[in-house]
């Protein structure tokens, strides 16, 4: 019995099944069925030829090797030499199996005629199949009319029948003694069996059978072959674009906010500025405003103190004098005259809105000869609450269906341009 029919099921058998009972080996087929045709007619075509190998056809005492060739940007098989398997055919089989940009040693696959294959479907037990190939050598000589030792043999699963419990299995089976020659006559010439496959050279590339044992395939290793890098890539690239992206695109959303907030920044200096401005300007035109109507003008103070003397009485001096107290600015007024009764005058000057804290400055003197006395009066003036506040600025014409602007509060009402009329407004106030 072969010592592959006797050994526990490779790891990447094991891989296989473990593959084909998680459903991944389904995808993997539904996903490459899917994902071929998105691809470039080129690529599509340099892929297939990269994996279609040459095939050996051994007949009697000659050999037919078939290559690979591209038809209409589609892969098929044509013969390309008739070789002899008598007299000098290690060289022209040597030189035939070469071709520009093949490896040093051509990796070939050999197919059997119809006459070497005994083919048979098989039904077996679904519980099998983990082990399928071993399985069958143990049973091998009851499915062939040859002991299990003569042969050399490969099987697939093409049916599954859930509800029985059952597959069916491809069984493919040849001697060894037609096998062998041929592997024998393939190193000769300097090649290197890759695959034994029951099937013609046309569809050789896509049989799923190779009676090659396990332990006379050459392999590479995983991390050689093109299939595991081009995953790890794949997957290397999603993710280093899952990572970037996201972060790309944040990084362009900050220095976008962080342009919005540089021109908030902006915008609110120059506001700033043009407030403080504003301010001052506010400050300048009030400071004014307020000394000059804080206190009651020097006509309407003459006019309301004419009105407030009585007939009786006449001045000889009249003096306003300003005095800054700290911040407070005060005005006092100082009057001097002749009056028949000085002790009711103060009480007159109470009586006005205008004056505040009157009092003689020192004693009376009475006048000889008559009736009259000499007094001298001092008192403040008080403070005038300020003017309403206007718009600083009002338009001519306001904007089509906009308002009229209406005053607000924080500007003092400019003064009057003529003072007469405002002595006149104040004396009419009083």
């Amino acid at each position: 019995m072969p010592a592959r029919d006797l050994t526990l099921p490779s790891y990447g058998a094991r891989v296989r099944d473990f593959a084909r009972r998680s459903g991944l080996a389904g995808f993997w087929a539904w996903w490459m069925r899917e994902l071929g045709p998105q691809l470039p007619a080129a690529a599509r075509t340099a892929l297939a030829r990269r994996r279609t190998r040459p095939v050996l056809v051994f007949a009697g005492d000659h050999a037919t090797l078939w290559r690979p060739v591209i038809e209409g940007g589609d892969i098929s098989m044509r013969s390309a030499a008739t070789l002899a398997l008598a007299g000098d055919a290690a060289a022209d089989g040597r030189a035939a199996l070469l071709s520009p940009g093949e490896a040093a040693t051509p990796r070939v696959v050999v197919s059997l005629a119809p006459q070497d294959v005994l083919r048979k479907k098989v039904v077996l037990p679904a519980a099998v199949e983990e082990n399928l190939v071993q399985a069958l050598a143990y049973d091998l000589d009851r499915h062939t009319p040859f002991k299990p030792e003569e042969l050399y043999f490969d099987a697939v699963v093409v049916d599954r029948d859930p509800a029985r419990g059952t597959i069916t299995v491809d069984l493919a089976a040849a001697r060894r003694s037609a096998v062998d020659p041929a592997l024998r006559q393939v190193a000769a010439w300097g090649g290197e069996v890759v695959a034994i496959v029951p099937d013609p050279p046309a569809t050789s590339a896509r049989s799923r059978l190779n009676l090659l044992p396990v332990q006379w395939r050459s392999t590479r290793a995983l991390w050689r072959r093109w299939q595991f890098w081009v995953p790890v890539i794949l997957l290397a690239v999603l993710a280093a674009a899952a990572i970037a992206i996201p972060l790309w695109q944040k990084r362009e959303y900050a220095i976008e906010l962080a342009q919005q907030a540089d021109q908030a920044r902006a915008r609110a200096a120059v506001s700033e500025t043009l407030r403080a401005e504003l301010n001052a300007r506010v400050g300048d035109y009030n400071y004014a405003l307020e000394r000059k109507y804080a206190f009651p003008g020097m006509l309407a103070v003459v006019d309301t103190v004419s009105k407030v003397l009585p007939d009786d009485t006449w001045l000889t001096q009249l003096e306003m004098k300003t005095m800054a107290k700290g911040k407070d600015v005060q005005r006092e007024l100082l009057l001097r005259g002749e009056t028949a009764n000085a002790g009711k005058l103060v009480q007159l000057f109470e009586e006005s809105p205008m004056f505040a804290q009157p009092a003689q400055r020192g004693p009376t003197t009475k006048i000889q000869p008559g009736p009259g006395e000499i007094f001298d009066l001092g008192m403040q003036l008080r403070q005038r609450p300020p003017p309403a506040a206007v718009a600083i600025a009002v338009p001519d014409k306001p904007p089509p269906g906009e308002p009229p602007s209406q005053p607000s509060a924080g500007a003092p009402a400019p003064a009057p341009a003529d003072p007469a009329k405002a002595a006149a407004d104040m004396k009419g106030k009083s």
